[in-house]
């Protein structure tokens, strides 16, 4: 500073060094299919990082887990009723599995925090390897992280629904990205990692063929997989029993499998139990509706009425003056269509009395005689026929087409005292506004008093049904000797699943009480069963020491423990300096935290005083990491060492080509693999 002016100056002279700040270290980043991926404001998320902190954040973006559409399971009826294989299936009859949303769910059942997810397609999609540059499928997913600098774990729970060799592939690139930014470190599953190893197939050598040999050091593959308690909802409509040359079984077959009336007449019962209950959901005929948001009623969804109506009405409250009409028109009219399709919906009922259980006949001709109800449905009808409800449908909307929508009510009670639609009037109150939205506005807001009262009849009778269906359900399931079992078979099939997502969870558990240097093994997992294979200090020895060096790290079932893992190397298991784990991911984590601390440096002096701040910031940190256990060593200088300076670390050519080069050595603590206790007789001396 230019002193020119007399008087008292105040200089502030820095003279501690800047502090290098730890960063994160157990920050995954999910890889999958999901349900869906829409942001809270609309926008698609799909191949978009996204941070979230909770499972239910990540149901909010992207939905719930897999339910199949079917599950194809084998039973041989000439060999005993032997259950086999479980195929879960889509609508298409295509087999799928997806396992991104359970490895969420595991994530945070083990101690997981703050992640990315990317999804790269929907449940209709087949998980593909995919390409970068479109991008497409899991590699395009995969390119889409490598800009986002907070992750440090990549995780692919959906891989393992490829091949072995694209598996491989998949594998091969996340090991290079983290090979490149020397800041993340790769979470592996096994492809068939559910199935020992026998003659017919090896998960464990296939894996090693495929991973390559190149930046091994960055990742670690845990076998095999677990069984959890997320146990599904399976129900007797989704099971398509097949023989073993999968040709289907005929329902007559089915209804006699053991040769016992009263038990298989139980297979009869709950068929038509679920007919009932499709009868009635099919009652309710929406497929009037047009648009994006046009609604399709399933067995799943029907008991949410009063939710679709609502949805429809903030639709059309979300229209701006600037929306199209036929926009405006469309979405009010959706709202109509439903509340139409309820009330009819009671009359398509009465008519549908044959095939209903009795219980709900009689519970029909109730709701015909409610005068209450009656006077509600002729009210909807008069409502139509309003000037400004019509209007706000279309410009060629008349009456009549509001008499003939509604003529299967026509001489029933439903709309008693009139004998038909055309005798009821139209409603008096006035709609009418400046523009079509605001008028439609104005309707919407008297239609919900009007469709309440019958949307409540058809759900009180759509809940009786359902429960006669679950109840002829569960006693199929328990007392059927054979669906008993398939019920078994399923839900063991589809508990499994690959440990990738647990062990991410417990990478930041430990991470966080104990350290980012403690090996995350000798540590059980949570929401689990077991294992899907059970292994033993001879099965362990080759994944853990092999000749490849492509260390795999167990996870094992002990008496009186649980499942733990038991394991904490790296792919490079025959590497002294990357052995294991916590090593690599506490050099990933120092690296990281230094680079970014150092950036302050960037176009400073490359001089004596620039280097002993640039030394103390370092040496600072890592005496902080040597209290907390980190490093090896009965003082700092044995455990760590910081090198800068003119014939140290730089010649003079470097200091002219503006090279600062800082050399750091760690002795990072490792874990206690192998404890030996050695014993031996002593002689007695006394």
């Amino acid at each position: 500073m230019a002193y020119k002016t007399p008087g008292v100056y105040v200089e502030e002279i820095s003279t501690l060094a800047p502090s290098v700040v730890a960063v994160e270290t157990a920050v995954p980043v999910f890889i999958g299919y999901s349900e869906r991926a829409q942001s809270a404001a609309g926008d698609d998320l799909h191949f978009v990082p996204t941070r979230i902190r909770s499972l239910l954040e990540y149901q909010q973006f992207y939905g719930g887990g897999f339910t199949p559409a079917s599950y194809r399971v084998v039973v041989d009826t000439a060999s005993g009723n032997a259950v086999g294989a479980v195929s879960p299936r889509n609508a298409a009859d295509a087999e799928r599995r997806y396992y991104l949303a359970a490895a969420l769910r595991h994530y945070y059942a083990n101690g997981g925090g703050p992640c990315y997810v990317v999804s790269v397609g929907a449940y209709g999609d087949a998980p593909v390897l995919g390409d970068t540059t479109t991008p497409a499928g899991l590699l395009g997913g995969l390119s889409r992280v490598e800009p986002v600098d907070e992750p440090t774990l990549l995780v692919f729970p959906d891989g393992v629904s490829l091949s072995a060799t694209d598996m491989g592939s998949l594998q091969v690139a996340a090991l290079a990205q983290c090979e490149k930014l020397q800041d993340r470190f790769v979470i592996m599953d096994l492809v068939q990692g559910d199935q020992p190893v026998s003659l017919a197939l090896d998960p464990i050598g296939n894996f090693r063929q495929n991973v390559g040999t190149s930046s091994l050091r960055y990742g670690a593959a845990y076998y095999p997989w677990l069984r959890t308690i997320y146990r599904p909802d399976v129900d007797f409509r989704q099971l398509n029993l097949v023989t073993p040359a999968l040709a289907p079984i005929p329902p007559a077959t089915i209804d006699a499998l053991i040769n016992d009336a009263a038990i298989d007449g139980l297979a009869t019962a709950t068929r038509a139990a679920d007919a009932a209950v499709n009868t009635v959901v099919g009652t309710v005929n929406v497929s009037a509706m047009t648009g994006p948001n046009a609604l399709t009623l399933t067995r799943a969804n029907f008991g949410q009425l009063g939710d679709h109506y609502a949805n429809f009405l903030a639709l059309l409250r979300q229209t701006e003056a600037a929306t199209p009409v036929a926009t405006v028109r469309q979405r009010f009219a959706n709202l109509v269509i439903l509340a139409r399709a309820v009330v009819l919906a009671l009359r398509a009922l009465q008519t549908a009395a044959p095939s209903l259980p009795a219980s709900v006949n009689l519970a029909v001709t109730d709701l015909s005689k409610d005068t209450e109800l009656a006077a509600g449905i002729s009210a909807l009808i008069a409502y139509e026929k309003n000037a400004g409800v019509m209007s706000s449908i279309s410009t060629t909307r008349v009456v009549g087409d509001v008499v003939a929508s509604y003529a299967a009510l026509n001489g029933t009670p439903w709309i008693a005292p009139n004998a038909d639609a055309t005798a009821i009037g139209a409603s008096a109150d006035v709609f009418a506004d400046a523009s079509v939205r605001a008028t439609a506005l104005n309707a919407a807001s008297a239609l919900r008093r009007l469709f309440d009262p019958p949307a409540a009849a058809v759900l009180a009778i759509f809940t009786s049904v359902e429960f006669l269906a679950d109840e002829a359900q569960r006693q199929l399931f328990d007392r059927h000797p054979v669906f008993a079992n398939i019920l078994e078979q399923v839900t063991r099939a589809m508990t499994l699943q690959p440990p990738s997502g647990a062990v991410a969870g417990i990478y930041a558990a430990v991470d966080r009480t104990r350290g980012v240097w403690k090996a995350p093994a000798n540590v059980a997992v949570a929401d689990i069963s077991g294992v899907a294979v059970k292994l033993n200090d001879q099965a362990q020895e080759d994944l853990n020491v092999t000749s490849t060096g492509k260390s795999i790290n167990a996870i094992r079932t002990f008496t009186g423990k649980g499942s733990l893992v038991w394991g904490a190397r790296t792919l490079a298991g025959n590497d002294n300096e990357w052995r294991y784990v916590p090593v690599r991911r506490f050099f990933n984590m120092a690296e990281e935290s230094i680079k970014k601390a150092t950036e302050a440096f960037v176009f400073e002096p490359n001089d004596r005083s620039t280097w002993v701040r640039v030394r103390a910031m370092v040496e600072n940190f890592l005496t902080v990491q040597w209290r907390q256990g980190a490093l090896a060593g009965a003082a700092p200088q044995q455990a760590f060492f910081v090198k800068i300076g003119l014939g140290e670390t730089m010649t003079a050519q470097d200091i002219l080509e503006g090279r600062m080069i800082v050399e750091v050595g760690m002795a990072v603590v490792r874990p206690a693999e192998f404890i030996v206790l050695r014993f031996a007789h002593k002689m007695q001396t006394s």
